[in-house]
């Protein structure tokens, strides 16, 4: 504690005698726009005053090594404040006792504006270095401090006086990517998959090179082109000729055969889906720019977290609504393909359906968790390397993208970090949805074979599990807001089950009675009808998430268990039926220009890398937020800038991860677990709407 109260005296007497007066008064402003004189401030207060003020608020002696330990690290920082201008500190409140004597016990941090200082000012000062305060990764406040002030004596005296708090000296005590070993593996593991995809693309163009230039000449026995060309007999019979096993394998990780894979359309009634799934994920990446990464955080939070309530930030507020849209489309996109393609047995098999399900288990978790793996990876020990600028060093071991990964990253592997502690879910935690979508998919693929051979049964399942979430959600709901908004219950599965259980139905109905549906939706006031129930549902879904966002606002009231109830059972529920009747009318040809937009040919391959936007898109905010020189300043400019920005850097990243990863992963297992002869089989009903392409991708809104 004496440490502590030499910083606080040596802040309180860093202020001028204009100000001292103030400082009577219980107040520590710092400062605010004002430059300091050239000598130090310790001139205008006698050795005694500090003595004293110290032996008032401890009542114990000063000694001389506590009044030198203050020159350093305090009145030698006010040389350095001398030449940086405009260079603020943390605001703090000192209470005082009835006789007025300050409490150090009373000291609190006013959270108003946490200031980065200049940084290069600092910089350029004679003797001195930046340092900065943060708690939980988040910037309060800098100091440009004489080199003589080590960064562990700062941490004495901050710890001593706000515990929790941390300091970080630029250049000081910061890792090295020669001496880090774990980052060295993973760019080695980044390194050599590229490399092979690029070896394997290079053979594949040498062997179509040699074959066309030998095939004019000679038959070569042997060797085949990529396509299996068609050769008659002497019957008259026609067969294909295939790739050896290892051409397969090297065309599996081809650039040119992943880069067609990318540009390659289709035509379907479904195709509007491939226009929401790009849109929802701009909106998640929207909604993130503000929320997800927070750190190094805003310059004026509390005026930040006003500005963002306003009305006019309706889109940004409910972008929450963006992750039940993937959670809609993932059920409907899964169980209509399974009711289409899936041909049932004569006769129920308990072991033929349990090995389709497992199949159907294994095939998902291995489309998705190399991809899922490199990314955790990559943000745990290489963001930090990637992020540049004073404040990098909030990212140590990925910051707040990847908080406890060290004890939870097996979690991840599992798809069970949103189940148990809170903490679990800090390890790259917007996967949070995938563990949900996991989960999902293992209860959901019961119920979609259920469809196929007792389909009541299945919809009266389905039905008692929404029923049942909302039971839960009404009985776990506290008075906290926080706690239905971002709390403990936010990525909870019994509270996400809504959107996905209503896909679920919405699939089987339009597999299964698509005729009574497209009959339905002919009529106008019917269709129409819908349209406005939908539109009401979805807009009414908006305006309550903001409303409850609004709250996070200090000049907000909260709401009460019974509204945040309420609020939970229906929004989620209540967007998911909206989803409900747009997809059932679209799918059955109306829809007009809106239709026509969302199925527009370029959302399709935009789509196909959803799953790798969704990966990488914050680390592609962290990079833009914190390598700056300062904190960044909220206004709607810089909301929409960034946005755009880490749209467009996410894509790119999502992009090459296709190439380089997740196409290959998933050609390679095709080959491995026979997918392609079974796709090959005649499926039980002929429709174009219902062509599996790239295996699994089609039975996950976000996923591959």
């Amino acid at each position: 504690m004496p440490m502590a109260v030499i910083f606080l005296i040596g802040m309180m007497m860093s202020t001028t005698v204009a100000e001292s007066v103030v400082v009577e008064e219980g107040w520590l402003p710092g400062f605010q726009n004002f430059t300091l004189p050239p000598s130090p401030v310790i001139k205008y207060f006698e050795e005694q005053e500090i003595r004293h003020l110290y032996e008032q608020m401890t009542n114990k002696t000063m000694t001389d090594s506590e009044l030198s330990a203050l020159e350093v690290c305090v009145f030698g920082q006010t040389s350095m404040m001398a030449q940086v201008s405009a260079f603020r500190l943390l605001q703090f409140h000192i209470g005082t006792n009835a006789s007025g004597d300050y409490v150090p016990e009373l000291i609190t941090i006013i959270p108003n504006t946490a200031v980065s200082g200049n940084y290069q000012a600092c910089e350029d000062a004679e003797g001195g270095q930046f340092c900065y305060f943060d708690a939980s990764s988040m910037v309060l406040s800098s100091m440009c401090v004489p080199t003589a002030c080590t960064p562990d004596m700062l941490q004495e005296i901050v710890s001593a006086l706000i515990p929790g708090v941390g300091v970080h000296c630029v250049g000081v005590d910061e890792d090295e990517f020669s001496s880090d070993p774990p980052a060295q593996a993973i760019a080695s593991v980044l390194i050599v998959i590229m490399s092979l995809v690029v070896i394997a693309s290079v053979l594949c163009r040498g062997y179509e090179n040699f074959y066309l230039m030998v095939s004019k000449e000679q038959e070569v026995d042997g060797l085949v082109p990529l396509i299996p060309q068609k050769s008659t007999t002497n019957n008259d019979s026609e067969h294909q000729t295939e790739p050896s096993k290892l051409m397969k394998v090297l065309y599996a990780c081809d650039m040119d055969t992943s880069m067609k894979e990318f540009m390659k359309t289709t035509t379907r009634p479904t195709n509007f889906l491939n226009g929401m799934r790009v849109l929802s994920i701009c909106w998640v990446v929207l909604g993130h720019t503000l929320a997800f990464p927070m750190n190094p955080g805003m310059d004026d939070f509390i005026n930040t977290v006003e500005l963002t309530t306003k009305f006019r930030m309706l889109i940004v507020s409910s972008g929450l609504l963006a992750v039940d849209t993937f959670f809609f489309m993932s059920a409907f996109l899964a169980c209509f393909l399974i009711l289409k393609i899936v041909k049932p047995d004569p006769v129920f098999s308990f072991i033929n359906t349990s090995k389709k399900v497992t199949m159907l288990w294994v095939d998902r978790y291995v489309r998705l968790t190399p991809l899922y793996a490199l990314c955790l990876f990559t943000a745990w020990y290489l963001l930090q390397y990637m992020v540049d600028g004073p404040l990098a060093n909030t990212y140590h071991r990925g910051g707040a993208v990847a908080i406890n990964c060290e004890d939870n990253w097996w979690k991840n592997m599992l798809y069970i970090q949103n189940i148990g502690d809170e903490s679990n879910i800090s390890c790259f935690g917007h996967t949070w949805y995938l563990a949900n979508d996991f989960q999902f998919l293992i209860l959901g693929s019961f119920l979609m074979f259920g469809f196929m051979y007792t389909p009541l049964a299945s919809i009266i399942a389905t039905v008692v599990l929404l029923i049942t979430s909302w039971i839960l959600v009404a009985v776990l709901i506290s008075d906290n807001y926080a706690d239905y908004s971002t709390g403990s219950n936010y990525y909870r599965p019994w509270i996400r089950f809504g959107p996905y259980g209503i896909g679920l139905l919405t699939g089987y109905v339009l597999a299964k009675h698509k005729s009574f549906v497209q009959k339905s939706v002919q009529s106008t006031h019917i269709r129409w009808t819908g349209y406005v129930v939908s539109g009401i549902f979805m807009f009414g879904c908006m305006v309550f998430q903001w409303a409850m966002q609004k709250q996070t606002a200090p000049s907000e009231s909260h709401w009460g268990k019974g509204m945040a109830q309420f609020q939970q059972v229906t929004y989620h529920i209540f967007w998911g039926l909206g989803l409900a009747i747009l997809t059932l009318t679209w799918s059955c040809g109306h829809g007009g220009v809106i239709v026509r937009f969302l199925s527009h040919p370029v959302f399709e391959p935009l789509g196909k890398v959803t799953f790798g936007v969704y990966l990488i898109h914050p680390m592609v905010l962290a990079v833009l937020r914190v390598s700056l020189p300062a904190l960044a300043h909220y206004s709607d400019a810089w909301l929409l800038a960034t946005a755009v920005a880490a749209i467009n850097g996410s894509y790119l990243g999502g992009w090459l991860a296709f190439i380089f990863i997740e196409r290959p992963i998933g050609a390679l297992w095709d080959l491995a677990s026979g997918r392609k002869a079974r796709r090959r089989r005649k499926p039980m009903v002929e429709e174009p709407s219902v062509k599996c392409e790239n295996g699994v991708s089609d039975l996950g809104a976000i996923g591959s």
